[in-house]
């Protein structure tokens, strides 16, 4: 949830920001530093050790900072995580290191809490290894004590990964497995960019027509 910013702490920043450090507004706002250089960037403010945008606006190691904040933002932590790690690493400006290493920061914690939590639940763990792009482990947790089979959670996850590794009828085999344990499910895979290989066979399009 994006932090609520009240009006005397807007106040304050815009009075004292540019003689303040980013780490000394995040302790007096006890937030995150990613956090109080957003709000300053939206309010087209700076603070002591910020960099001037326009200044270093041709600068390719900013312009990559900045697709690693939209990746940051659309929670892709794992790439943004590299952009960032890259940045620190080339970039010859302190600020621009300073920063890339804070978003560093914030996305290694969320990868942390991320594996911690798949590692307490089997499902979370196969999505995790789905967006990681290891398909083959996710299968394996998906087929594991016969999940796949019996859990519509499973069969359902199971049939997408079939269906992008274009294992067109696993996929489909997985899909009116998952169906049956639950109805709900043709509706997700009706609209599912996953399955779009497998809508369009012939041979196997009836799973996704509604009743």
């Amino acid at each position: 949830m994006a932090r609520r910013w009240k009006a005397a702490e807007l106040t304050y920043l815009k009075r004292y920001a540019k003689g303040r450090t980013v780490d000394e507004l995040r302790k007096r706002f006890r937030t995150k530093a990613p956090v109080v250089e957003e709000k300053l960037e939206e309010l087209g403010l700076s603070a002591k050790d910020s960099f001037g945008p326009a200044r270093l606006a041709n600068d390719p190691q900013v312009i990559l900072l900045e697709k690693g904040v939209k990746l940051l933002h659309a929670e892709k932590w794992r790439e943004a995580n590299k952009v960032f790690t890259q940045v620190a690493q080339k970039t010859d400006v302190a600020a621009v290191a300073q920063r890339a290493r804070r978003y560093s920061a914030v996305c290694a914690d969320k990868l942390k809490k991320g594996r911690r939590k798949a590692a307490t639940d089997p499902f979370l763990e196969a999505v995790y290894e789905r967006n990681r792009g290891n398909l083959e482990a996710a299968l394996e947790i998906c087929s594991r004590g016969g999940r796949r089979s019996k859990d519509e959670k499973f069969a359902y996850l199971a049939a997408a990964i079939h269906a992008v590794r274009e294992e067109l009828d696993e996929a489909a085999k997985f899909l009116e497995l998952a169906i049956e344990l639950n109805p709900a499910n043709r509706v997700h895979a009706h609209h599912d960019a996953d399955f779009a290989a497998l809508r369009s066979h012939a041979e196997h399009s009836a799973i996704f027509k509604i009743p």
